[in-house]
């Protein structure tokens, strides 16, 4: 089971960054994915525009350190969300944080530079 979890999930992204085109990013969110897995961005405003191809429903978090600089309740499947923050220079956490979905991949980083 855990190489199964492990085959299906995004923690083996080696593309290159994504970067928000007019300050936007379009995001999927997929059964335990989360795609692009890495973007790179400007200091500055960012807005995320999530669509959710699962069977289940899934969040959008971007954490630095402890706070939550942008958070998109649950999205169900086939739904769309959209949510946006400011970003300082530095390294953002992307996750849902619903269950164990971080754990089955669910997970990316923001780099603002």
């Amino acid at each position: 089971m855990v190489a199964l979890a492990a085959s299906v999930s995004g923690c083996a992204d080696d593309s290159p960054p994504s970067r928000p085109r007019d300050g936007r990013v379009n995001m999927l969110l997929d059964d335990f994915l989360i795609s692009p897995q890495r973007i790179r961005a400007r200091p500055g405003r960012v807005a995320f525009e999530v669509a959710n191809r699962g069977r289940v429903g899934h969040t959008l978090h971007v954490l630095r350190g402890d706070r939550e600089v942008v958070a998109l309740k649950t999205v169900l499947p086939g739904g769309t969300g959209a949510g946006a923050g400011r970003f300082t220079p530095g390294d953002y956490k992307l996750v849902c944080i619903l269950g164990n979905h971080e754990e089955l991949g669910m997970y990316g980083t923001l780099t603002v530079r």
